[in-house]
């Protein structure tokens, strides 16, 4: 598999029509999943371990449904609902959903300002034909994605996560998946919702108890900001409609429990390292599907608006 994963990245001539080509199936895509109905089985695998679940994606005029069963391991059952389709899932989300849940509006330009687009052939996943796209970084800060897009309906069917080299780190997957039909006409149960609506904001600047983030990578926008009321940990969640990373700032309390670390599963990279102010110690982390040296870059670009911290 990571034989045939790498292969996808050698060069191949490709022409000004297969470029308009893969853009109009991105649009397409991004599309679908604002309009469309679905429900299926998807597996998520990542570092050597694989989970099954059921998905369920319901449009309410505009409000958007989402559930996640956990059909395998500790049982769980996660419902969100979104004000609109310019409302992000922040931490709520997971990779477990996939991404399709992160796409919007702004989604098109924010992904041609740092991917490139390449088909890369035909496959077939969950029984259904699919078109194989390669989203290529137009930089190093991010990390590339193959994916499969349903020929019939548009809709995103398998999302893998590659290391800079080709290699594949994660992979989300339908195996199964029901379009509209039924799902048309379901009714939404508002008891089932258990996780909060956030919405998009478009700035990465927006403080947090005078906590700022100086430095994300191009097209990274801050999706939820807030404090833990019983921890006093500070929270911001990006993403550039793709990839998703969330910074964490520890109260001064727990930072004294929580040394300096960088660790890589799949694809998420946590890199966590301590940042002083006013004489206290805090342990800033940030942890998402993003390359090692991009968490330190955000790491380092911690820090309080009143400018005096510093990173030991």
């Amino acid at each position: 598999m990571a034989v045939f994963m790498t292969a996808i990245f050698i060069s191949v001539p490709t022409l000004a029509q297969q470029n308009r080509e893969a853009d109009e199936l991105v649009k397409a895509m991004i599309e679908a999943s604002k309009t469309l109905n679905y429900s299926g089985l998807v597996t998520y695998e990542k570092a050597g371990r694989l989970k099954t679940s059921k998905m369920l994606h319901l449009i309410r005029e505009n409000n958007i449904f989402e559930q996640l069963i956990h059909l395998d391991g500790p049982a769980g059952q996660f419902s969100w609902r979104r004000i609109d389709e310019n409302c992000g899932l922040g931490r709520a989300q997971g990779a477990e959903a996939g991404a399709l849940s992160t796409l919007d509006s702004s989604s098109f330009k924010r992904l041609t300002a740092s991917y490139s687009f390449e088909i890369r052939g035909q496959s077939r996943v969950a029984g259904r034909e699919a078109t194989s796209l390669l989203l290529k970084p137009k930089d190093n800060f991010r990390l590339p994605y193959f994916v499969a897009i349903d020929n019939q309906s548009n809709l995103m069917l398998m999302s893998v996560i590659l290391n800079q080299v080709g290699k594949p780190l994660e992979r989300f997957q339908f195996v199964e998946i029901q379009v509209g039909g039924d799902l048309d006409s379901m009714s939404i149960d508002d008891a089932g919702v258990n996780v909060e609506d956030s919405c998009a904001i478009e700035s990465a600047q927006q403080p947090l108890d005078d906590w700022t983030v100086g430095w994300v990578p191009p097209e990274f926008f801050l999706t939820d900001a807030e404090k833990e009321p019983l921890t006093g940990q500070s929270i911001m969640s990006f993403t550039d409609g793709l990839s998703a990373f969330t910074v964490f700032i520890e109260s001064v309390q727990t930072s004294k429990k929580i040394p300096p670390f960088t660790f890589n599963q799949g694809a998420t990279t946590a890199v966590s390292s301590k940042l002083k102010y006013k004489g206290d110690e805090f342990t800033v982390s940030v942890v998402g599907e993003i390359p090692t040296d991009s968490a330190k870059k955000i790491v380092q670009s911690v820090g309080h608006s009143s400018k005096q911290s510093q990173l030991p």
